[in-house]
């Protein structure tokens, strides 16, 4: 974790009690694939297919070597017409589909038989995030008969609140699933758990981060983008947790907690900024939800809550600051809210919620290091994400028109503002935000 103080922040002298509320959960949903994720698929698929290919080559009369076990669980996760043209390029597209059904007849034989079951830690990572009230979703490239059969027989269906595959409504590929679930689940502070590089791809077309299981069914090579890597799904809530730790840290660092307890008499206002795309509002979100479990009230605005009711058109040429006058009440925000609850006055949000003195009020948004808004916080954080991860979360969360007004206006004019106010000296501490997970080992 990279980070840089803008300089050495105050030792405070007394910390609240921890509250006793339990730390929220990090993520609202949490999204896994389904075989070689959550099943393990290697006990009944590849003596299944055995079978069913020996049925196949016996009727059309074929000479042909089986798969080996790699070959056939190389399939497992991939569309299945897709895999078995893999596979058995060598045939016929009839020959092709004749293997495939009857494959399909003997797995789905070895299902009734009780052939299925799920991989270690499974049941208990599901159980436990169902109890946290986290959202639950499946998203694999099985058919509907396959996925209820899952669902019901393992039995998935007590903890999985929305499941998805080729044969739900609407869906096409893994990334439709996912996109359909995150709507289904109102929330993008979600997380895909699978094994394949359509696992990973599925996630990142949405910019949700992918966790990888190591023990899944990738073959050997396969390149698979993700932002953490497990060996079980053990290990899947401690990793997920990591979110917590690593923005405690940052409260830490920023005089907010000490020892986990939250300081008395500390910073009242703290502004969480930082590039386009780079997480800002889920930060702000989950620092709230954690300082409000500690005992400390907190209220989160967002700059765009001040923005102009009618924003003049962009001229061709503007500097940072005129961009943010055009864009931004500063002034409303500063004489209404920020400078009212720095002086210990009761004020009201935007939207009318109540903001008590001794509440942390924090202000999320970009150009929050803009001279004005600067001499309003306390406490300043700056999100940092590199520009080509930022673009692609942009073009997944946005559309492409999007991303060509940000790569056209908004990227020259972001890089012209860090010149100007460089977060390095006008930041209280900058965190690296590439990975929403948080780094490793903390």
């Amino acid at each position: 974790m990279s980070s840089t103080a803008r300089q050495p922040l105050s030792d405070p002298d007394e910390s609240e009690p921890p509250g006793t509320v339990p730390d929220p959960f990090p993520f609202d949903a949490v999204i896994f694939d389904l075989d070689g994720t959550l099943v393990a698929t290697e006990r009944f698929w590849v003596a299944a297919a055995n079978v069913g290919a020996r049925r196949a080559f016996a009727e059309l009369g074929l000479e042909r070597e089986l798969p080996s076990p790699v070959e056939w669980l190389s399939m497992v996760g991939l569309e299945i017409g897709a895999a078995f043209d893999a596979v058995f390029a060598d045939l016929p597209p009839e020959h092709r589909a004749l293997v495939m059904a009857r494959c399909v007849e003997e797995e789905t034989l070895a299902l009734r038989a009780g052939g299925a079951a799920l991989l270690p830690g499974a049941r208990e990572a599901l159980s436990e995030l169902s109890s946290l009230g986290v959202k639950l979703g499946i998203a694999s490239n099985c058919g509907q008969s396959y996925l209820q059969h899952m669902l019901t027989a393992l039995p998935l269906g007590e903890w999985i609140d929305a499941p998805r595959c080729l044969g739900s409504a609407g869906v096409h590929c893994k990334a439709d699933m996912i996109g359909d679930l995150l709507s289904t689940f109102g929330t993008r502070s979600a997380v895909m758990v699978g094994d394949r590089y359509t696992d990973a791809e599925a996630a990142h077309a949405h910019g949700v981060p992918h966790v990888h299981l190591v023990q899944g069914l990738a073959p050997k090579g396969e390149r698979i983008e993700a932002e953490a890597r497990l060996s079980s799904l053990l290990e899947l809530l401690p990793r997920l947790r990591q979110r917590t730790l690593w923005i405690e840290s940052a409260l830490t660092r920023l005089s907010l907690l000490r020892g986990g307890a939250c300081v008395r008499g500390g910073p009242s206002t703290l502004g969480i900024t930082g590039p386009i795309a780079s997480g800002k509002s889920l930060f702000a979100r989950d620092a709230a939800r954690l300082l409000r479990a500690r005992g400390r009230g907190c209220v989160v605005v967002s700059l765009g809550d001040y923005s102009h009711p009618d924003v003049a058109v962009a001229p061709e040429r503007e500097s940072p600051l005129e961009h943010v006058a055009r864009r931004f009440n500063v002034e409303r925000l500063i004489e209404e809210l920020l400078e009212p609850h720095r002086a210990g006055q009761p004020v009201r949000g935007p939207t009318g919620e109540p903001i008590a003195p001794g509440d942390l009020l924090i202000l999320e948004g970009e150009f929050l290091l803009h001279p004005r808004l600067r001499l309003g916080l306390d406490r300043v954080l700056q999100l940092q994400v590199d520009e080509t991860l930022a673009l692609n979360r942009v073009a997944a969360r946005d559309g492409q028109e999007a991303l060509v007004e940000l790569r056209r206006r908004g990227l020259p004019l972001q890089r012209e503002f860090q010149l100007a106010f460089p977060p390095e000296t006008r930041a209280d501490l900058c965190l690296q935000a590439g990975n929403p997970l948080g780094p490793e080992g903390l």
